[in-house]
Order: structure tokens, then sequence, then C-alpha cells
């Protein structure tokens, strides 16, 4: 039996969905709100401007419950909040590398915290049973930043490449462009020769 183009336009649709929904999942297990999951799916696929009613709309969702999530996106730096030209209602939009600013966040609170720890330890003699528990903490907190830290500087790196290769291949489509431009300069240039001569 042969695929129609609606079989196909519904197979597309149907693997969206599970994309959305198993991104879900997976947010719900690192500790987000599936509906946050959900929310992440759709900017992923789609980036946006989307604005708030149609996400409403599409979650199937309070817009309480689309309000709070959308807040908590921008609070983690994945989602940015943008004007659009003569609407008053808010639009959203995925940012620039969000999980770069994700990874950003991490390494700030990790290293608040063994801040955290030396001030506490400078200010307050602790039994040595705490002390110990305190800086095994401290401990993971700096290996954990310093290991984000180079993970960081990797995606950056591989993100440059990636746009350095990009570049040379917008720079030869955009050579080739002007080629068909030139025909009519040369036509005309022909007639316009093709004129004198005939006046002569």
């Amino acid at each position: 039996m042969a695929v129609t183009q609606q079989d196909k336009a519904k197979a597309a649709l149907e693997a969206r969905e599970l994309f959305i929904e198993r991104n879900a999942i997976q947010a719900e297990t690192g500790g987000l709100p599936r509906i946050a999951g959900r929310l992440i799916g759709i900017f992923l696929l789609d980036g946006g401007p989307i604005s708030f009613a149609e996400l409403a709309d599409r979650m199937q969702a309070s817009r309480a419950s689309v309000s709070t999530n959308t807040r908590l996106l921008e609070r983690l730096g994945i989602i940015e909040r943008v004007a659009m030209r003569g609407e008053r209602q808010d639009f959203f939009s995925l940012r620039a590398n969000p999980f770069l600013i994700v990874l950003e966040q991490s390494i700030a609170d990790c290293q608040r915290f063994t801040t955290y720890v030396d001030e506490l330890l400078a200010a307050s003699p602790l039994p040595a049973d705490a002390t110990a528990r305190l800086q095994q903490a401290q401990d993971f907190h700096a290996v954990t930043a310093q290991t984000l830290q180079e993970l960081l500087a990797k995606l950056a790196e591989r993100q440059k490449q990636t746009a350095a290769q990009a570049v040379p291949a917008k720079r030869k489509a955009g050579a080739a462009a002007p080629a068909p431009a030139a025909a009519p300069k040369a036509r005309t240039a022909r007639s316009t020769a093709a004129r004198r001569s005939s006046k002569d």
C-alpha cells in the first residue's frame, strides 16, 4: 500500500509529540515539572517567538500553569520573553545557547557553595565530624565546577568550529548569486553598441 502525504504528515506529527512527551518525562526525572519539560520540547522544535495564548492552547493546560512554568524556564535561562510590535500578550523564544547558560549557572552555584563552607569554617568552630562532612561536600562541588568548566570550554569550542564551517558555505552560496545579475548588463552593453553602430 502506497504511503500518502497525509500518512507522512500524521507520522511526523506523532514523532514530534513523542519527542515532546519523552522530554517531559526526562525533565521530570531531573526534578523539573513535566509541563516545563514539554515546553522545552516545543521550543527546541519551533524556536519561537510563540505567544502565551498559543502555548496554553498547544499544551492544553491552564494559563496559570503555563505562566508558572514559562517563568521557571526564564529563570533557568532556557527561554526569554520577547516583545512583538502591535501585540499586548507575551511571546517567548528559546535563548541562544540555552544549555551553555544552564552550565554557567550550575558552575556559579557550585562555586557559591564552596564559598559558603569557607565562610562558615572561618567564623564558627565545628566538631571534627561536621567539618569533615562539610569539606567532603565542598570537594564535591569544587570538582563538579571544574568538570563543568571543562565541558563548557569544549562545547564553546565546538560551536565556534561549527560556526566557522558554516561561513565558507554561506560565502560560496553568496558568490554564485551575482552571476545571473551580470547578464542583463552585458545585453545592455551589446544593445548600446548595436545602436551606435546603426547610427554610424
